[in-house]
């Protein structure tokens, strides 16, 4: 039974991910923690926590070496120590290979999964897919600023692929349960509700771009499907898209205006920061790769027409 160790075990896509290995039978989990509160989470959920940060490699270093971990699953988008990270991934790998082979055993890698996101296509105007290379000259279309860094670590982790079994998952804009990501959007929305205001509600982005999106559960079901092929089975290329549907974002801020029933028409500003730069572009990837290698397929559809549920959901998490 392979022993996974999740970055970002509590987190939004990382304790789903770790409940679905779990479900499975297939695993033994371990989690990183930053606080006891945390610890205690991973605890109820039948996952070993870790107490530690990503940023303290030497923790993690000991930990994969003397479990040992086989798969290593980066969940925190975390650009301060990924460098770090994958320098002492690598070099925890190559220790274990090189051990081994002094004694004259052959070992597999440790395997590697990392969560990426689709904004690195930047806005294209012709369709792409995971097998167009990002932030290069051939590119179609420059990534969007806030995840420019991505491009260059993602070409790090491929490049590892001679000590490491490497994975890259790139999940489009997540929806679902607490959906933060869309309080940039939605929170204007909460906050006209709550202040009963008759004034126009200015909303940070613009009407007539449609992002690409999926489902929190979709994102998971993917990554499990990745990490079960980890080790030889991904083909040359791992690098897969997790791309649900697309939606216009005027339908889903009217949508959302009704179903939290705010009444002041909307303003749409534009922008303001790279992160909601990032929200706003107009998606134009495709995941048929991730159905070909992985089985994969988004479940989740209909985003506008249930669009109440999620945004009750989001909702309840801000309280």
């Amino acid at each position: 039974m392979p022993n996974v160790l999740v970055l970002g075990a509590t987190g939004y896509i990382g304790l789903p991910f770790s409940q679905s290995l779990l479900r499975s039978g297939n695993y033994t989990l371990y989690g990183l923690a930053r606080t006891a509160g945390k610890a205690r989470t991973l605890t109820v959920n039948e996952i070993t926590p870790i107490i530690g940060d990503v940023s303290d490699t030497a923790k993690l270093t000991s930990l994969i070496s003397s479990t040992p971990i086989d798969i290593v699953v980066d969940t925190t988008s975390a650009y301060e120590s990924s460098a770090q990270l994958l320098e002492a991934l690598i070099s925890v790998s190559r220790s274990r290979i090189q051990t081994l082979a002094n004694e004259g055993y052959a070992t597999p890698k440790l395997g590697f999964v990392y969560v990426s996101g689709t904004w690195v296509h930047g806005a294209p105007e012709t369709p792409v897919s995971d097998l167009h290379p990002v932030g290069s000259s051939l590119s179609k279309s420059a990534p969007q600023d806030a995840v420019v860094w991505r491009c260059m670590h993602e070409q790090a982790i491929l490049a590892a692929h001679d000590v490491l079994d490497v994975a890259i998952v790139r999940p489009s804009q997540i929806y679902g349960r607490t959906g933060w990501i869309w309080t940039s959007w939605w929170g204007p929305l909460l906050e006209a509700k709550k202040s009963k205001t008759t004034e126009a509600v200015e909303i940070p982005t613009k009407p007539a771009s449609r992002p690409a999106i999926v489902h929190i559960d979709d994102v998971v079901s993917g990554m499990h499907a990745v990490t079960d092929r980890i080790h030889g089975l991904l083909g040359s290329w791992p690098v897969f898209d997790l791309i649900g549907e697309t939606v216009l974002v005027r339908d889903v801020m009217e949508e959302t205006r009704a179903a939290l029933g705010v009444t002041p028409p909307l303003t749409y500003i534009g922008p303001q920061n790279p992160f909601h730069e990032a929200m706003n572009v107009t998606a134009n990837e495709k995941s048929s790769r991730a159905k070909i290698v992985l089985g994969w397929e988004a479940k989740r559809q209909s985003f506008i027409r249930d669009l109440p549920v999620y945004v009750k959901a989001w909702e309840a998490a801000q309280e």
